[in-house]
């Protein structure tokens, strides 16, 4: 563009510095949403850090979106192209901004690595479906945004060529780095002191990546909070420690009956009468939590008898649980089916790594209703047929209780009212949740008369008498039971996102109901000791406990989530955020600020995410 006129030129980066500028004021906006403010008030320099953090972050943001339309305009030497690319690239922007807004208000975590395998992995609607009514809302929305958008721009291009002096805005820049620095400064200087007041505001900001100088303040005397950090699990895997000595022949047959979402209030005789029948006659834990509020770590504990934190690790080397490598070593049929897809998360190179040419989905083409029904009917068959003399495994995963909450066509569900489809725009603080609520309890209701079939089909055949039956959910679901406008899962390690129902058949054991605190990890050391014949410390291959032996009355739990690592105290529950920084909440999420991090859940905590690193 050397060679355009120098109004021009001047006009054309005036526009784009004001189009950056503008949109930074929307994205805070729409940040701002989200953000408690009387919370952020309650201390000044925490308010003070929120109006310095957010703008000078969009901008930042908002000028590395904009950097491709600058040089378009260089090398094409014509504004005309530099002003549609960068209307188009702006308002891409600010539209994953609203859409990553919603996502924390429904779940508090931002778009992220995990959320974008999803999309391009193809499991997002297998994940979250969305009707075609809110399709067409988003579509509007974003043509609407779109064409403010345009008209904006439009109207700044005429400003800047009527009013010369507003080509002063450029200048404007060395305040943006300032806001920045200053910002980042604060963020250092907080992060060291162990200020949550300032640094629990890191929360609120999308993809926020704070610099943290611990050492150097120290050197330079500051001094230094103690940080309560948990490690990473890491690829170095010694796992397990020793081979367990089993015995060589068991006789007992493993199945796993895994609901999606299924919170702990839902086994009552109204929501699961089939289950709950069963459970009258089975191992109950009433108090009984999943390893993370999400699938994929609700499913790893419970198969490896460990903490989430080992999922990358276990991915990276697509190494199998030594449960299911026991089983293949005692010639163990499998039958593993999964009406959602266990391939995302990569479930088909942890878990089921060795046996994914077992794995069975549901036909693709078919809502999840009927796939779970599908799977059960495999299921069914494969417990009719199988051979005498050789044991099985397995495993069903139902998936009609994840949002949107699935039913067959003409369900007659006895929960209203009940919502037709679940709108996601709609949910907030001041939503009323029973529509909602009844389908998620009409789609339970649907998975519980499936595990009916299934459960008779098993009762009616000589298998039963030597078959252990789990029934349990990967994690919980919040239909904003807190008042916190939490939604799903995924958001919090509460007892509506985490505990779950987990009943357990054992051949020869008498009916009991337990109150201790259990994990998903108790499963794995429980099958090998008691059904696989393992009489090896279970330490070498798991972190959970015996479930026939004695339980401790209160123990820390390890839980994960997508962006989030917490552990379960008591009334208590630390959360860990990436800096090594811990906040204290009670059950109910309320900030319990004066309260000390246990340092004997942490090391202990600390142990079991080191136990299988080697040294």
């Amino acid at each position: 563009m050397e060679d355009v006129a120098p109004p021009l030129r001047q006009r054309a980066n005036a526009w784009l510095t004001g189009l950056i500028l503008g949109n930074a004021v929307l994205a805070c906006l729409i940040t701002l949403s989200n953000i408690p403010l009387t919370d952020a008030g309650s201390a000044w320099h925490s308010a003070l850090f929120l109006l310095l953090a957010l703008p000078g972050h969009f901008i930042f943001f908002g000028a590395i979106v904009a950097l491709p339309a600058y040089v378009l305009g260089r090398v094409a030497r014509n504004p005309r192209w530099m002003i549609a690319l960068a209307v188009l690239m702006q308002t891409a922007w600010l539209l994953l901004l609203l859409a990553d807004a919603k996502v924390f208000a429904l779940y508090r975590f931002h778009l992220n690595a995990m959320v974008a395998n999803m999309i391009f992995g193809g499991a997002l609607q297998d994940q979250v479906a969305f009707s075609a009514k809110m399709w067409a809302l988003i579509a509007l929305g974003a043509a609407t945004l779109l064409a403010l958008q345009v008209l904006g721009a439009r109207l700044w291009w005429q400003a800047l060529r009527r009013r010369p002096a507003l080509l002063h805005i450029r200048k404007g820049w060395w305040i943006a780095v300032s806001l920045f620095l200053v910002s980042q400064g604060m963020a250092a200087y907080s992060d060291a002191r162990g200020d949550r007041a300032v640094m629990s505001q890191l929360t609120y900001i999308p993809w926020a990546q704070p610099i943290t100088l611990k050492n150097a303040l120290h050197r330079f005397g500051v001094q230094t909070a103690q940080a309560h950090e948990l490690p990473d699990a890491g690829d170095r895997l010694g796992y397990p420690r020793s081979a367990p000595q089993c015995a060589a022949s068991p006789s007992l047959n493993v199945l796993v009956v895994l609901v999606e979402s299924l919170r702990h209030d839902m086994l009552d005789p109204a929501v699961m009468p089939n289950t709950w029948r069963y459970a009258q006659d089975a191992q109950w834990f009433q108090n009984h939590y999943s390893t993370g509020n999400a699938t994929r770590f609700g499913l790893f504990g419970l198969m490896y008898g460990l903490p989430g934190g080992y999922w990358q690790a276990m991915l990276a080397q697509q190494r199998g649980p030594v449960m299911i490598d026991r089983m293949l070593a005692d010639r163990y049929a499998m039958h593993i089916y999964g009406s959602a897809p266990l391939y995302s998360p990569e479930f088909d190179r942890t878990v089921f790594s060795k046996v994914r040419d077992r794995i069975v989905i549901g036909p693709p083409k078919a809502k999840s209703a009927e796939r779970d029904r599908f799977v059960v009917s495999r299921m069914q068959a494969d417990i009719r047929n199988h051979p005498k003399g050789q044991p099985f495994f397995g495993f069903v995963f139902l998936d009609s209780p994840h949002a949107p909450y699935h039913l067959p066509a003409g369900y007659r569900s006895p929960f209203q009212p009940m919502a037709q489809d679940v709108n996601f725009l709609n949910l907030g603080p001041d939503h009323d949740p029973t529509p909602e609520f009844n389908r998620y309890r009409a789609a339970v209701h649907y998975s519980d008369a499936l595990i009916g079939e299934l459960l008779h089909t098993l009762e009616q055949s000589e298998l039963a008498k030597n078959t252990v039956v789990l029934i349990t959910g990967d994690h919980g679901e919040e239909f904003n039971d807190m008042h916190k406008n939490y939604w799903g899962h995924n958001g919090n390690f509460s007892d509506y996102q985490l505990r779950t129902p987990f009943v357990l058949h054992w051949p020869g054991r008498p009916a009991r109901r337990v109150d201790a605190a259990t994990s998903h990890e108790d499963f794995v050391p429980t099958v090998m000791r008691h059904a696989l014949g393992c009489e090896s410390d279970s330490a070498d291959y798991s972190t959970g406990m015996d479930l026939f032996g004695e339980l401790p009355r209160k123990r820390p739990l390890l839980v994960e989530s997508w962006s989030q690592r917490g552990i379960r105290d008591g009334a208590l529950i630390y959360l860990f955020d990436n800096f090594g920084s811990a906040t204290v909440v009670d059950r109910n999420y309320d900030a319990v600020p004066d309260a000390d991090v246990s340092a004997d859940a942490v090391r202990e905590s600390w142990e079991m995410l080191t136990r299988f690193q080697k040294r």
